[in-house]
């Protein structure tokens, strides 16, 4: 019989594919002494990754088949379906990553679509000259976990990618300190068919806060699909992210209740603020916002260039909003590109109240006109924004360059103090006129002109501004500013970027009520300076004394980290919390 067989082998092919079959079907018979036999074991029952981080397998394999004639094919079971609409084995990876040995990193596709859920997984090993296959003995799961960590936008003037940095400093509050520094390149590309986003990156930030995470528990339903969607801006492109897979929900118009040629909003993305509960996404000249417990995406135009606001006054603002707390005479600040149709009046506007619907009648210029005892007009400022930050005093700093018609600062940046709590002045006719208490020229500071990004801490020694060369430090105390200096270490000795800076920006650490992702220490001031030297890219954390200003403690980030790829600059950066 035995003998029989063998020849039919040779001579009936089709027939020994059918018998062979059926040994796969039944785990072998009396035709074992004839073909050879596998015997495939996985070394574990589970394991876990993480987008972007890779695992490796190994299987135990027992047989006489030749390696030559051998084929493997990892699979899982997930949402992919077969030929007959069933939910079956597919690929876990493409045909060319197929090999004895399972490389797999952790990313979304069309059959692994949910975080943290453990999926049934097998080898099968496909005999080619026979055409048998082999299956591991019982399967195994594969778990991938979610990310938390430093958010960075990477790219040049073509394109941009998103990846992840896990490190110290950059670990949300309610996280474990990993045990050493980590990196995950190119997480959107992973998960995006390759894809990058059109532009040079802008902004990269994570729209969720405290106050999402403890009205969770009681909404659910409502702010589950809501919290922690991640913008990524370029300056030609915007996108939507979801927080587990960095995979694209949509443009810049998804976060719009209306769309197509109903949609209010004009698709010109400017910028996006979370304030506790609300958002503001500023469009053109106008702004939307919400209440995310209400109303989301965005339902209505808060203000346009033909709103009027409780002073009789319309504005077009610069998509900027510092909030301070929003009561009278303690308001959050915008600053107007343009009053009443007038773009060359500019001007800072209080708003009493935040909560969307209430800018129309709760917003006012702080316009002190020719009041003599005002050191400044704050509601005609004849320059244009910079940049806002507020301070640990409840200040609003403001660096700005005076038009051509400024009587004082004419095409000369100059900085701002804006105390927003302040009454009037003695003997004043307007009720805002303390609220601009100092006006510093910077035209002076070294290299000043070439800056390309200012940042404000929480005390007034933190005052700073970047050059692709250097980072700069100087304070103000109320009478005056130092003299700006390269940016040192408490001991009085050099800090050098090493690179061709990129970014240079304060990690928020608990300050403000913008401040949606405090780190592990919500105490200490971080500064974060990205670089670009030789093809790379690097990072320092740079560990502020809150009393000098100058670094206490410098960490950087750069190719000797774990899985560190980021080969263009990196642009923005903001910390992700889940």
């Amino acid at each position: 019989m035995k003998r029989i067989m063998k020849k039919n082998i040779l001579i009936l092919p089709a027939a020994a594919l059918l018998l062979t079959g059926c040994l796969a079907d039944l785990g072998g018979n009396d035709y074992d002494s004839v073909l050879p036999e596998m015997e495939i074991t996985i070394p574990e029952t589970a394991y876990s990754t993480s987008l972007g981080s890779t695992i490796t397998i190994t299987p135990v394999i027992k047989t006489d088949i030749p390696e030559s004639d051998l084929q493997y094919f990892w699979e899982a079971m997930g949402d992919r379906k077969n030929a007959e609409g069933v939910k079956d084995f597919t690929s876990l990876v493409p045909d060319e990553e197929q090999a004895r040995e399972l490389v797999y990193t952790g990313k979304f596709d069309d059959n692994i679509t949910t975080l943290n859920l453990s999926y049934e997984c097998r080898l099968r090993v496909h005999q080619i000259s026979t055409g048998r296959d082999f299956f591991s003995a019982g399967t195994f799961t594969i778990t991938i976990s979610g990310v938390t960590g430093l958010m960075v936008l990477y790219g040049d003037s073509n394109s941009s990618d998103v990846g992840l940095v896990q490190a110290e400093e950059f670990t949300p509050q309610a996280m474990s300190i990993p045990e050493k520094p980590s990196a995950l390149a190119s997480l959107y590309s992973a998960n995006n068919a390759g894809n990058t986003i059109p532009g040079k990156g802008v902004e990269i930030q994570q729209i969720t806060s405290f106050y999402f995470t403890t009205y969770l528990a009681y909404y659910p339903q409502i702010l589950g699909p809501r919290c922690g969607h991640i913008l990524a801006r370029t300056d030609q492109d915007t996108r939507w992210l979801g927080k587990d897979g960095f995979v694209e929900l949509g443009d810049w118009n998804y976060m719009f209740y209306a769309k197509g040629e109903q949609a209010m909003n004009q698709n010109k993305p400017k910028g996006f603020k979370v304030n506790m509960i609300y958002f503001y996404g500023f469009d053109g000249d106008e702004m939307y916002s919400c209440n995310t417990l209400s109303s989301f995406p965005f339902l209505f135009s808060e203000f346009d260039a033909s709103s009027k606001f409780a002073d009789g006054h319309s504005f077009t603002f610069e998509p900027e909003i510092i909030f301070t707390g929003g009561s009278k005479g303690y308001p959050n600040i915008m600053y107007a590109k343009s009053v009443d149709g007038n773009t060359a009046h500019k001007g800072f506007v209080g708003i009493r109240s935040a909560q969307p619907g209430y800018f129309r009648s709760y917003g006012y210029l702080l316009d002190t006109g020719d009041d003599a005892v005002a050191k400044f007009n704050t509601g005609n400022m004849n320059a244009d924004l910079v940049k806002m930050r507020r301070d640990g005093r409840q200040h609003v700093m403001a660096v700005l360059k005076g038009d051509s018609g400024n009587a004082k600062y004419a095409g000369k940046l100059f900085l701002v103090d804006l105390n927003t709590t302040a009454p009037a002045l003695a003997g004043a006719t307007t009720a805002y006129s303390g609220i601009g208490e100092y006006a510093y020229d910077l035209s002076g500071m070294q290299d000043i002109n070439d800056a390309f990004s200012f940042e404000f801490g929480w005390t007034q020694t933190m005052c700073y501004y970047a050059t692709k060369n250097g980072v700069y430090h100087y304070q103000h105390d109320g009478a005056g500013i130092t003299a700006a200096a390269p940016l040192t270490m408490t001991d009085g000795s050099s800090w050098s970027a090493g690179g061709e800076i990129t970014m240079m920006k304060m990690l928020d650490t608990g300050r403000d009520y913008q401040d949606n992702t405090p780190n592990h220490n919500p105490t200490q001031p971080i500064m974060m300076v990205a670089t670009f030297s030789s093809g790379k890219a690097a990072l320092w954390a740079l560990h502020l004394d809150s009393m000098s200003g100058r670094i206490s403690k410098a960490v950087k980030y750069d190719s000797q980290v774990e899985g560190w790829a980021f080969d263009k600059p990196i642009l923005d950066a903001s910390i992700k919390v889940q």
